[in-house]
């Protein structure tokens, strides 16, 4: 279990504290019953790839109970205010198709029992298949995507840390080849620890605005801990306009009084991919999708003695069958 945090003479109390937070989930929960409405495709599909943390990548997508410090701010809010300490992170993202998001960075601030966080995102793709009316490819015709975002949390747990809660405020820009558009939306997620190896996790992404401009995320799930070495983590998410989707991640960490030098975690994960079939065109042979397997690995390795800080380093590779590979690194400093 964390270790305390003495009270600051700038921590939030706990009559200003709780009906923000009520607020926030009963905003949520008015947003989910308008996805629900009107099923449709969501906007802003960008926020839906697992940007900004290579350990949940490497989960299966599965974090949304394990989700703690600066990792927390995308996946569940509520696990920012598990922070003890100071946390800076750096993600760099490899996408199929040629997507890259060269930058994602995220800064998480402890303030008595108030954890405060900040994050920011960039991601372009200039590698469009752009076709005319009748199917001929245009190889002249250049289409330029550039998305990103700025996002504000903010968590606290109650309850003797049984219960933490956190909410974050994002600005969403998106350019579609010169078509702008900027639009808030929030997130609100809960955890509940009700024993030592027990998590329940919720968390609902994105809501706000109209989901044909950025689609909502819900997720919900579990994770088991059973001591020091091994986690197992469960959820299942769903994306505005897309089925519920389950996903599994297993975490085998070997500590550092065992190596000396630092905790290195071994990472594989499982999520229900779609389902393509075959694709078939009258200039090419049948294009099968079906190798997208839904399996993810990964890589971990934390050291408390790095230049007098806290240092980790999180490796995530997903094969993705005929669309190729993700490769998401996170760089992780604590001061």
């Amino acid at each position: 279990m964390n270790k305390k945090r003495g009270q600051s003479p700038f921590s939030f109390s706990r009559k200003g504290t709780v009906p923000f937070f009520i607020f926030l989930f009963i905003l949520s929960a008015r947003s989910a019953w308008a996805i629900s409405a009107g099923a449709g495709t969501g906007g802003a599909a960008f926020l839906d790839i697992s940007q900004g943390s290579a350990r949940a990548m490497a989960l299966g997508q599965s974090f949304v109970a394990l989700a703690s410090g600066v990792d927390a701010i995308t996946w569940n809010p509520a696990g920012l205010a598990m922070t003890d300490e100071r946390e800076f992170s750096y993600s760099y993202l490899q996408y199929i198709q040629g997507v890259q998001a060269p930058v994602y960075v995220a800064y998480a601030q402890p303030v008595g029992q108030t954890v405060f966080g900040f994050s920011g995102s960039y991601m372009s793709d200039n590698n469009f298949d752009v076709r005319d009316q009748n199917g001929v490819p245009l190889s002249n015709f250049n289409v330029q995507v550039n998305n990103g975002y700025g996002a504000v949390s903010v968590a606290r747990s109650f309850w003797y840390e049984r219960i933490f809660l956190g909410g974050t405020l994002r600005v969403v820009h998106q350019d579609y080849n010169g078509d702008i558009s900027d639009s808030l939306v929030g997130d609100a997620g809960i955890i509940i620890k009700p024993n030592d190896w027990l998590n329940l996790g919720a968390s609902y992404q994105n809501f706000g605005t109209s989901q044909y401009v950025v689609g909502s995320t819900m997720r919900a799930g579990f994770a088991i801990i059973p001591n020091d070495f091994f986690k197992l983590s469960f959820e299942v998410h769903q994306f505005a306009g897309d089925i519920p989707r389950p996903g599994v991640g297993a975490e085998f960490t070997v500590p550092e009084e065992y190596l000396e030098v630092g905790q290195l975690a071994f990472r594989a994960g499982y999520f229900e991919a779609d389902n393509y079939t075959a694709i078939t065109t009258p200039s090419s042979p049948a294009i099968n999708l079906n190798a997208v397997s839904g399996i993810s690995l990964g890589l971990g390795f934390y050291t408390s003695a790095a230049f007098g800080y806290g240092l980790g380093v999180d490796y995530a590779f997903v094969p993705m069958g005929t669309l190729g590979t993700v490769n998401q690194f996170t760089l992780t400093t604590k001061f």
